[in-house]
């Protein structure tokens, strides 16, 4: 049957989708999957393989498994050609005195054994055209971006540092506000950008690493579009007109001005992200938790 379907499709491919049968959507949708490069703006599976031995066995893990959401198997059957492996720096390392910078580099080097340990399934990618090899080779690529610029430290140096070892566009901040700029997930203490942050932005535009807006504040993200030379993205961000509560999705102002930057947004489906009401549950949910946690103390 779904021979047939294919062939129907593939003669009449100037129908249009809205009078097929879902049948046929299904293997038309399965067409396009394997015929175009689709790329996802942030997997976390570095953070999740962290601390993992490599042998002949766990590296297994990587190509066929039921844990996280990302393996070679499901991404090669769904069409994923150049998921951006995320560089995530939590929070906490921002405090270290090389502000996650060694962390980062650990994660970084994990994306580059993947790819060295099993080179007929992934490869690394710098660039778009790196990207096209590999996917007619039949390689999922995998590029880097590093979610939080702190390891930046207070050195520019290390915007050129991190674009040397791969890192297509950093995240400025995640769930506090660092030394770059205000966080979504944090009080008011830059008011955007810090100084040091406009200096950041300038340099990542001059080095060609992509700005990531994802997790900053509304003064930060309009203060990025107002200074950036080059179109920013949004590597997982999701619309607050959906989940109004939800500081970090963007708002239709956020999302008009990324279209005249001529941005993309990665739409991020986490339910809490789409639905205040989850938001709200999750977060009265968090607060008793830690009431708990207090009285037992």
């Amino acid at each position: 049957m779904v021979a047939i379907t294919l062939t129907l499709i593939r003669c009449d491919d100037k129908r249009p989708a809205d009078q097929m049968t879902d049948e046929q959507l299904q293997v038309f949708a399965n067409e396009l999957a394997h015929k175009f490069i689709i790329t996802d703006g942030h997997v976390d599976l570095p953070e999740r393989l962290k601390g993992i031995k490599f042998t002949a066995d766990s590296i297994n893990t990587v190509v066929s498994t039921k844990r996280g959401d990302f393996d070679f198997e499901r991404a090669k059957k769904g069409g994923l050609s150049a998921p951006f492996m995320s560089i995530y720096i939590p929070s906490s390392y921002q405090k270290n005195p090389d502000s996650g910078k060694s962390y980062a580099d650990s994660l970084i080097g994990w994306v580059d054994l993947i790819a060295g340990k099993l080179p007929d399934k992934f490869a690394t990618a710098k660039t778009t055209a790196e990207v096209e090899t590999n996917f007619k080779t039949g390689k999922i690529s995998l590029p880097k971006g590093m979610e939080n610029g702190a390891p930046i430290g207070n050195d520019l140096r290390n915007v050129k540092y991190f674009y040397d070892r791969g890192v297509r566009y950093i995240t400025l901040t995640h769930s506090k506000n660092n030394q770059i700029c205000d966080s979504s997930g944090d009080t008011t203490k830059w008011g955007g950008l810090s100084p040091f942050g406009k200096e950041v932005v300038a340099e990542m535009n001059r080095i060609g690493i992509m700005i990531d807006i994802s997790h900053v504040d509304d003064s930060t993200f309009f203060q990025v579009m107002r200074l950036t030379k080059a179109p920013c993205i949004a590597s997982h961000s999701s619309c607050r007109y959906f989940a109004p509560t939800v500081r970090r999705d963007m708002t239709d102002d956020m999302i008009n001005k990324m279209g005249e930057n001529d941005g993309v947004i990665a739409v991020n489906f986490y339910t809490a992200f789409i639905d205040s009401a989850v938001a709200n549950y999750q977060s009265k949910s968090r607060v008793q938790i830690e009431k708990l946690l207090k009285e037992k103390k």
